[in-house]
C-alpha cells in the first residue's frame, strides 16, 4: 500500500507528490514537511478512501514545526462496473473510451489510479474497479453538442447504458462497497466520419501568406475545441472535427500583432477546404507597470520577472450568439516591473497575472490612470493604451488554529471552511483553508493587518449552517509568533439563545 501526500497549494499531480510505502503494520511517515494544507491518501489497487476529498484523501493542516502523529487512513474495497461494447454487427469495439458520470457529485470522475481500465480491450470488454459508492451513468462515444474534437477519422455517437441516446433515458448504476455491476453492455450505432478544415492565412493589406499564426477552432454552440498553427506559406489544417458549426479565431505567437476577424464555417455535411483567413497587423497595445507593495525585501521584489501578464479580449460581434473570447499569449514583466502587450484586437480587454501561490503574491488591484480596471477596458483598433498599474501584495504570514464542535455531531460528508478577509480595504488581503479531520486549519500567504474570520460549513442542515456562520472573530496578523485561533461551535444552542 502506498501513501501519497498532496500539497493543496502547489498542486502537484499524484505521480509527482511525495509518497511512502506502508509497512506490514500499515505504518508510514513523512519527514521535513513544510507548513501548509495537504491531502493524504492511501492507494491500493481495487480500494478507495471513504472520504470524498481531493484525490480521495484526508485533509490535513500542518503548522510550522508541528509533528503530526496517529494519522489513521481508512480504505475500503471499491465497487466494480464491467461490461462489453459492441457495434451494430455484434463485433467488439476495440480501444474505445468508456465514460462514467457520478450523479450528485462534481460530474465526471477526475482521478483514477489506472486510466487504461476506462478503455475497452480487444474483446470490447471493460472493467472499471476501485469505484467509491455512488450512482453512476455509463456511456461510450462522442456527444455531438459536447466534446467537439475526435482523435480519429471516425467516431461513435454517444450512447448511454442501456442503449439510450440521451442522459435522461440512461439507467443509473448503483455502486456500494465491494459490489460488482456486470453485464453493463452497450451497443453503438454505425460510426460517423469526422471532418477536416484547411486553408491559408493571408495578410489582407499585402496579399502575402502569414506563418506562425495560432488557429483556435471552437464550436459555435457546445464545448470543445482544437488548435493549429499556420505554416511558412500560411497553410493550416485541422483534423478530426465532429460535424457541426465552428468558429476560427486567430492570435499570433509572441504577440507579433497579426489579428483577424473570426470566421464561422459549417462542416455538418463534409470537409471545409480552401478557407482564406484574412489577418492584418494590429498596432493596438497595452503597457504599464507591475508593482509589489507590503515588503522591501530584494528577494521578493526580484519575483517581478516571474510574473506573467495575460490579456483576454472579449469580441462583441453580432454574428456570434455570445461574446467570443480570445486569450493572448502571455508576456513576462521586465525586471523593473514594466510590461507591454502588443497586437491586441479591438474589444473589451481584461488583464490578469499568473504565478504560483507559493510566491506569496496576490493581486490587490488593477488600475488604469488611477481608476479601477479589474473588469477590463474597451480598446479600439490601433489604440495605444498606457498607464496600466497592477498592484501585487506580498503576504508571508501564516494563521493557524482549531475549530471545536460541541453539543452535537455533524452529519456525514460535512466540510468546514475558514474564510479570512482583511478589514482594511486599502490592503485587501484574504485567504481561506479547509478544516482537517482533527479540526485544525492553516491559512497561508497573508499580509499584516486585521482580519475578520468566519466559518462556513457545507452540510444539508440550514440550522447548522447558520450556527457556523454566526461564529466569527477579528484577529490581527502581525508576525511569525502569531498565536493560534480557536473557534467553538455549540450545536446545542437554541435559536433564542443567539
Amino acid at each position: 500500500m502506498v501513501v501519497i501526500l498532496q500539497n493543496s497549494e502547489t498542486f502537484r499531480w499524484p505521480a509527482k507528490a511525495p509518497r511512502d510505502r506502508a509497512d506490514e503494520n500499515g505504518r508510514f511517515s513523512f519527514t521535513s514537511v513544510a507548513a501548509g494544507n495537504y491531502s493524504i491518501s492511501a492507494v491500493a489497487p481495487g480500494y478507495v478512501s471513504p472520504e470524498k476529498t481531493d484525490f480521495g484523501g484526508r485533509k490535513l493542516s500542518v503548522a510550522d514545526g508541528e509533528n503530526v502523529e496517529n494519522v489513521d487512513l481508512e480504505i475500503k474495497r471499491g465497487g466494480v462496473i464491467a461490461g462489453r461494447i459492441i457495434d451494430s454487427q455484434g463485433r467488439p469495439v476495440i480501444e474505445e473510451p468508456v465514460t462514467l458520470k457520478e450523479l450528485g457529485e462534481n460530474g465526471f470522475l477526475q482521478f483514477a489510479p489506472n486510466f487504461d481500465m476506462f478503455r475497452t480491450d480487444d474483446r470490447g470488454v471493460y472493467r472499471i474497479y476501485g469505484l467509491p459508492p455512488g450512482r453512476y451513468l455509463v456511456s461510450v462515444g462522442h456527444e455531438p453538442s459536447g466534446q467537439s474534437i475526435a482523435k480519429s477519422r471516425t467516431f461513435y455517437p454517444r450512447v448511454f447504458y442501456p442503449d439510450a441516446t440521451s442522459e435522461s433515458a440512461a439507467k443509473v448504476i448503483g455502486v456500494s462497497e465491494g459490489s460488482e455491476a456486470t453485464d453493463i453492455d452497450i451497443s453503438v450505432s454505425d460510426p460517423k466520419e469526422t471532418r477536416d478544415v484547411s486553408g491559408r492565412v493571408v495578410d489582407v493589406d499585402t496579399g502575402q501568406p502569414v506563418g506562425g499564426v495560432r488557429i483556435d477552432v471552437r464550436r459555435v454552440s457546445g464545448d470543445g475545441g482544437h488548435e493549429s498553427e499556420s505554416g511558412p506559406n500560411g497553410e493550416f489544417r485541422v483534423f478530426g472535427l465532429l460535424p457541426g458549426k465552428y468558429t476560427l479565431f486567430t492570435r499570433s505567437r509572441f504577440n507579433s500583432g497579426f489579428v483577424g476577424e473570426p470566421l464561422i464555417f459549417d462542416v455538418s455535411e463534409g470537409d471545409a477546404s480552401g478557407i482564406e483567413l484574412k489577418v492584418r497587423r494590429s498596432t493596438a497595445s497595452i503597457s504599464g507597470m507591475v508593482v509589489i507593495v507590503g515588503t522591501n525585501d530584494p528577494k521578493v521584489l526580484a519575483k517581478l520577472s516571474q510574473v506573467n501578464i495575460f490579456a483576454e479580449v472579449h469580441l462583441a460581434d453580432p454574428k456570434f450568439q455570445s461574446p467570443a473570447e480570445i486569450e493572448m499569449f502571455p508576456v513576462k514583466a521586465n525586471a523593473d516591473g514594466s510590461f507591454r502587450i502588443n497586437g491586441l484586437p479591438a474589444g473589451k480587454t481584461r488583464i490578469s497575472i499568473g504565478m504560483g501561490a507559493e510566491t506569496g503574491l496576490k493581486i490587490a488591484r488593477i488600475e488604469h490612470n488611477g481608476a479601477p480596471a479589474d473588469k477590463g477596458i474597451e480598446i479600439d483598433a490601433g489604440e495605444q493604451v498606457t498607464g496600466f498599474r497592477i498592484v501585487l501584495h506580498y503576504g508571508a504570514l501564516t494563521l493557524h488554529g482549531e475549530v471545536k464542535v460541541v453539543g452535537g455531531t455533524l452529519p456525514d460528508g460535512y466540510r468546514i471552511e475558514v474564510d479570512a478577509r482583511g478589514t482594511d480595504q486599502s490592503m485587501p488581503y484574504d485567504g481561506w483553508a479547509l478544516v482537517d479531520a482533527r479540526g485544525r486549519f492553516v491559512i497561508e500567504n497573508l499580509g499584516p493587518g486585521e482580519y475578520e474570520i468566519r466559518l462556513i460549513v457545507d452540510c444539508p442542515d440550514p440550522e447548522i449552517r447558520r450556527r457556523f456562520y454566526s461564529v466569527k472573530k477579528r484577529v490581527f496578523a502581525g508576525g511569525d509568533d502569531q498565536q493560534p485561533v480557536t473557534f467553538v461551535v455549540d450545536l446545542s444552542r437554541k435559536e433564542e439563545d443567539k
